[in-house]
């Protein structure tokens, strides 16, 4: 308890050191940049909408147009993200929130945002991590790293798991994190940079549940853990050819790396975690292709229907012409001045009998 109250002294020094220096940074810049332009731009990129307002000092997100799918938030003043930040803003794909003085978000800030696939959170003082960003059904890239207090939100995460958000890139580097958090299974994370945190402990169980993982990023992050405990889980990760970056190989050709244990006592555990991940993945792949089956047989049916439609109407066109035309040609072959009006032959007379006979 006396260790929580210091760290929350700490944090709440901090925030407030922050806060004292975006003070007195806007009173300077108000001194040395009245004229610099405070208004946002929009501009089209990859053929969607994007705002962009970096570097402008902004303590809070102005008001931008309807559809943006991209919003660059960058090197601001931004301090805190509340329920309805981004309610009017429900179509962001790609949001960047980097380098602002930001400490709080509340729980539903992100909860509008179900097209969000990117979200940058790097270089801020958050404290509290709200777990909704976990859920959120399209995100597949999360930055959160360099928030030197983030460690204190993750002692305290409980991650509802398994977790919707079908994460392929996650980057907790230079958190100050001692212990990884428990993510649950993420069938699609392919790299994770956890880089430049001094981790006590890095166990084989963190990574099983990571079935697609190609690349962990462990520079600065091994110097407090002994080799012995570090090797089955370097040999882990080579069983699964998953690549490791450190800043030094040298030490896993020690005599002493050598002797320790090869493999994970609970080795056949973390194969059936990695196994349930892989089944995981095989079925998201599989609902993500009969989706994409009925969207193309949809497709298809909704393109023969207009087809036959446009067909239809052609041919009823055609229809609707001939008609006309055999209707002009009945009205020409009419005499004008003929007693029976209905005639469309004149009676020609040539017996010469008949004739006399009148």
């Amino acid at each position: 308890m006396k260790n929580l109250g210091i760290r929350g002294s700490l944090a709440l020094a901090i925030v407030c050191f922050s806060c004292a220096v975006a003070e007195g940074m806007t009173q300077l810049d108000g001194l040395t940049d009245q004229n610099k332009p405070k208004r946002c731009s929009h501009e089209r990129v990859y053929d969607m909408s994007g705002a962009y307002c970096v570097g402008l000092r902004l303590q809070h997100i102005p008001s931008l147009k309807s559809g943006i799918e991209i919003l660059d938030f960058s090197e601001n003043r931004l301090q805190e993200l509340k329920a309805d930040t981004f309610s009017s803003y429900t179509s962001i794909k790609f949001l960047y929130l980097a380098e602002n003085q930001m400490y709080n978000i509340d729980k539903d800030a992100f909860a509008p945002l179900s097209y969000l696939q990117t979200l940058d959170l790097s270089n801020n003082v958050i404290l509290n991590l709200p777990e909704s960003i976990f859920q959120l059904p399209s995100l597949r890239k999360l930055y959160l790293k360099d928030n030197p207090l983030l460690h204190l939100s993750f002692t305290n995460l409980q991650l509802h798991t398994p977790i919707k958000a079908p994460l392929e890139l996650l980057d907790i580097s230079n958190c100050k994190i001692d212990k990884l958090p428990y993510w649950g299974t993420l069938p699609h994370l392919t790299h994770y940079n956890i880089s430049y945190n001094l981790l006590t402990a890095l166990e084989a169980k963190h990574f099983a549940s990571m079935c697609k993982l190609e690349k962990v990023d462990l520079t600065k992050s091994l110097d407090k853990i002994k080799l012995c405990d570090l090797k089955p889980t370097i040999n882990w990760l080579q069983d699964k050819n998953v690549y490791f970056q450190l800043d030094d190989y040298s030490k896993l050709n020690t005599k002493e790396f050598e002797k320790c244990d090869d493999m994970p006592q609970n080795f056949v555990a973390l194969n059936i975690t990695h196994h349930v991940c892989k089944t995981a993945y095989l079925e998201f792949q599989s609902i993500k292709t009969s989706r994409r089956t009925w969207l193309t047989v949809t497709g298809g049916l909704a393109g023969f229907l207009v087809g036959f439609m446009l067909l239809l109407y052609l041919m009823h066109r055609h229809n609707v012409a001939q008609t006309k035309t055999k209707a002009e040609k009945l009205k020409k072959a009419t005499p004008a001045h003929d007693r029976d009006k209905q005639a469309t032959v004149p009676i020609l007379v040539n017996d010469s009998n008949d004739v006399s006979r009148l």
